[in-house]
């Protein structure tokens, strides 16, 4: 496997991809084309979870699949919003043009956004499908396209009250546009496919989030798989001891712990693996 940190632009921006490459089998006899699932990690817009990044990069290529976690644009002196989606544009058209010899499907580009990076990532899947708003967001000089996303307890509707974000002032640091506020709103018949999940007991994001946005996936005709997990706490990733912040029980949970094994088969179903 390689390992690799990157340096990307946009709009007179610098940003960072960390990139894990895997390696081609002897023992199969020929070359193979892995999928790449792309990771926007959480950390509520102003830090990246490290738990969310190489652990799950790990976990993924350990199931025959590239990785590339982004560390998108965070709250400072200018708005998250419309960089992070143009980071997130130009990292698909920095996969995109990568030489044959990394052995990428290309056309099995996958986005994992968890909380925060669930924002992210819902985001681009209603802006990056639309041609209008490709346009208007400045994505339309990137080339590729994303075949799938993955949330874990995203972000998705900035406006409700007691939930993530809930203060004016951080909404507006996210973006003073109002565009990004609703990630539910940008979803389109071009939109790709969805899993989802979350617990009930989630206590910085409330639940209505992840069910908005599966209920417009379903209005579309969109293709969704939703799970939600009877408790938890917010930021659970894995639920095992792998993402466990030491001596905090409250990390683990068995019944969470799930969702890969359910999202792996889901990636099956929609025949990106196997």
């Amino acid at each position: 496997m390689d390992v690799e940190k990157n340096n990307l632009t946009v709009s007179n921006h610098d940003f960072t991809v960390k990139s894990y490459w895997l390696d081609q089998v002897e023992d199969f006899g020929q070359t193979v084309d892995y999928p790449i699932v792309v990771i926007c990690p959480g950390g509520g817009f102003t830090f990246h979870s490290a738990r969310e990044e190489e652990p799950v990069a790990l976990r993924f290529n350990s199931y025959g699949m590239h990785a590339v976690v982004l560390d998108y644009k965070l709250i400072d002196d200018e708005p998250v919003y419309p960089l992070a989606i143009q980071e997130l544009g130009k990292t698909i058209d920095w996969i995109n043009n990568q030489p044959d010899s990394r052995h990428i499907d290309k056309k099995k580009i996958i986005l994992v956004g968890f909380s925060a990076g669930g924002n992210v990532v819902a985001t681009y899947n209603g802006i990056g499908t639309d041609s209008k708003l490709r346009k208007k967001y400045q994505l339309d000089q990137y080339s590729g396209q994303h075949a799938a996303i993955i949330l874990g307890y995203p972000v998705i509707d900035m406006t409700v009250k007691g939930s993530f974000p809930d203060d004016d002032n951080i909404l507006h640091q996210i973006s003073p546009d109002q565009t990004f506020w609703k990630a539910q709103d940008l979803l389109n018949q071009n939109s790709k496919p969805a899993f989802v999940w979350q617990t009930q007991t989630d206590e910085l994001v409330k639940v209505v989030n992840s069910i908005t946005y599966v209920n417009r996936m379903n209005e579309l005709n969109l293709p969704v798989e939703y799970h939600l997990f009877g408790s938890g706490i917010h930021g659970l990733v894995f639920g095992t001891y792998v993402t466990q912040k030491p001596g905090k029980a409250k990390y683990l949970n068995k019944w969470t712990a799930k969702w890969f094994e359910l999202v792996l088969n889901w990636l099956e179903m929609m025949k990106i693996l196997g």
